[in-house]
């Protein structure tokens, strides 16, 4: 183990090298880096595959161990994988509409969501010499999260992950085996605010108490040659707009390709141009509407660019964090992103260093305006937009807030790891047939009331309310066999399910489908937070925990060996839609008060 001075650290990520330019790429390499030059250990277990923008089943780079700017790198080879079954299970998950996932039911498929871990790219013996030498290090710092290198690392060192998970509100991040990982590592590290929130919302805001927000930074580029020219196109010689980065749909750059088109055809007299540069197999170049796709550039062309840009434009809503924006601001250009990524358009409000669009008009319009602003005021947002940068992602406190987050999970007794059991598939039973759905969440034992718990749910049954009992947690031995026994002469079966024990993978989805959450047990604090996070009356026992999350708000049973109590309040919240509309609002003012005291949502 290191010393206390010193940290040992691993990194695992799918590809690895100083020449890639995607956002997880450069922050594995940055933070591996910045870590080994303040004297840490630090060791990469990554493939033998040489990029995001590659074959991902072959193996390009020699597998073995090499050392680089004081990084000791372990590359393996990678597994065999079925690219067919791979992209068809990413097409079947991009083919469907936000909505479908928030409501969760990716789990009615489970086929899909395997085919996509298990046909992407990892690497059993890249997972087995990290088991090996777990007790090595201090923490394992995982990113980003949805390929099965990165999952199957959690699953194999549990709580001493930190994931980096880079997270953005897409398919990938409602499977099953992300959600595991999520609740699994025993430390989440956020690029940015807004990344954080949309963790809370999709995996309940408890998340909060593992969480904190590191940032990224960028690095301030070398003096370069000076370049005058890329190919044919003479940056000084033209008035354009900027974007840097992947050339395809997962980045909406046919959204912006087809708004700024639409710009040209209703200003036909402007001069202004858009300019593409990144990894892209598809051109985008359009002349007759002012349409350059300049494709891969090295960091003198990049910096040529960057010089003589109006501004910088990000229209794709998956992002945790914009590298494109911050190297903008950091050349003193404004921003135009898109107002549905929370983690972009938070950044730019807070920074007051540009503007936002969402749909192709909005987008439209935005060139429009962005064409006739005074220079005056876009030079202000430009640097109003440097000064943040240089502020909010200076280097050394991102590099502070990783030393703090790994001698955190050091300390914590990281060996725990969740065991976690096959369950039946959850949503296909939630929600199937119109019944109201309760969830208790806690351990189930002597203490906590199971007999009275199922009593409630049986005179709640009495008052004529077609409902299910979903119980999220561990029975203590001893009162697992009476309770089962219970459930049958009562001739429950059919409406309980017991999720035994606790699946951090389907917590969410519990929480999702349900309609009233008890707490009748003297549980921690988390499982409230969670409720309170995802909209759910609550009906509690007032143990000090209850207290001191739900203060005024929440219905509080004083007495829990009263389970005609618990089924009749449950039975009145079900049946009075008024008073759980005004529940629910006296919660959701409590949620927020939590969160302006610092108890929900902490930030490092």
């Amino acid at each position: 183990m290191a010393e206390a001075s010193a940290l040992a650290v691993a990194v695992v990520t799918p590809w690895f090298g100083a020449e890639l330019t995607g956002g997880a790429e450069r922050t594995a390499w940055q933070l591996a880096v910045g870590l080994a030059e303040r004297g840490h250990r630090v060791d990469v277990f990554t493939t033998s595959s040489l990029s995001f923008d590659s074959e991902w089943g072959v193996n390009a780079r020699p597998a073995g161990t090499s050392r680089e700017r004081g990084v000791t790198i372990r590359r393996f080879p990678v597994d065999e994988r079925d690219a067919e079954r791979f992209a068809r299970a990413t097409a079947i998950l991009l083919g469907r509409p936000p909505a479908y996932y928030r409501d969760h039911r990716a789990l009615r498929e489970p086929e899909v969501a395997d085919d996509f871990v298990r046909c992407g790219i990892t690497s059993k013996a890249a997972i087995a010499a990290l088991r090996a030498d777990v007790d090595a290090f201090d923490a394992v710092i995982v990113l980003p999260y949805p390929y099965g290198l990165g999952l199957a690392a959690i699953d194999a060192v549990g709580s001493r992950a930190i994931l980096v998970p880079c997270l953005h509100d897409e398919p990938y991040a409602y499977l099953p085996a992300v959600e595991r990982a999520v609740r699994a590592a025993g430390l989440l590290a956020f690029n940015t605010d807004g990344e954080r929130r949309l963790a809370d919302r999709l995996y309940g805001p408890a998340i909060a108490l593992r969480s904190v927000v590191v940032g990224q930074w960028v690095e301030a580029e070398p003096e370069l040659r000076a370049v005058d020219r890329i190919g044919a196109f003479r940056p000084a010689e033209h008035r354009y707009v900027l974007y840097l980065g992947r050339r395809d749909e997962s980045k909406n750059v046919d959204l912006l390709a087809e708004s700024f088109a639409a710009f040209r055809r209703r200003e036909r007299i402007s001069t202004l141009e858009l300019v593409l540069v990144g990894n892209g197999r598809r051109s985008f170049a359009d002349r007759g509407h002012g349409i350059s796709d300049l494709g891969h550039v090295d960091e003198a062309q990049k910096a040529a660019l960057l010089a003589h840009a109006l501004a910088v434009v990000q229209p794709s809503v998956n992002e945790s964090f914009s590298r494109a924006v911050m190297e903008g601001w950091r050349a003193g250009k404004p921003a135009l992103v898109n107002a549905r990524c929370a983690a972009t358009a938070e950044t730019v409000r807070e920074a007051a260093g540009g503007w936002m669009a969402s749909t192709k008009a909005e987008w439209s319009a935005a060139f429009g305006a962005l064409d006739q602003l005074p220079e005056a005021e876009r030079v202000a947002a430009g640097t109003r937009g440097r000064a943040y940068v240089e502020e909010e992602t200076a280097r050394e406190k991102i590099l502070d807030r990783y030393e703090a987050a790994i001698r955190a999970v050091r300390a914590r007794s990281p060996r725990t790891r969740f065991d976690v059991s096959p369950a039946p598939a959850l949503l296909r039973w939630l929600g199937a047939d119109g019944r109201q759905t309760i969830l208790f969440a806690g351990p189930l034992d002597a203490a906590a009331g199971a007999e009275e718990l199922l009593a409630g749910f049986a005179h709640l049954l009495s008052f004529g309310i077609d409902a299910r009992l979903v119980l999220l947690g561990a029975f203590e031995p001893a009162v697992a066999d009476g309770f089962y026994d219970a459930v049958g002469k009562a001739r429950l079966s059919e409406r309980i399910l017991v999720v035994e024990p606790q699946r951090p993978d389907l917590a969410a989805a519990c929480y999702r489908g349900a309609d009233l959450f008890w707490s009748f047990a003297d549980a921690g604090p988390a499982t409230l937070i969670d409720a309170l996070g995802f909209g759910l009356p609550i009906v509690a026992f007032a143990n000090p925990h209850a207290r001191a999350i739900l203060g005024p708000s929440g219905i509080l049973v004083r007495d829990k060996s009263d389970p005609r109590a618990l089924g009749a309040l449950a039975a009145l919240l079900l049946g009075d839609a008024a008073l759980r509309t005004e529940l629910l609002e006296g919660q959701r003012r409590r949620f927020e008060a939590l969160r302006e005291a610092g108890e929900v949502g902490r930030t490092a």
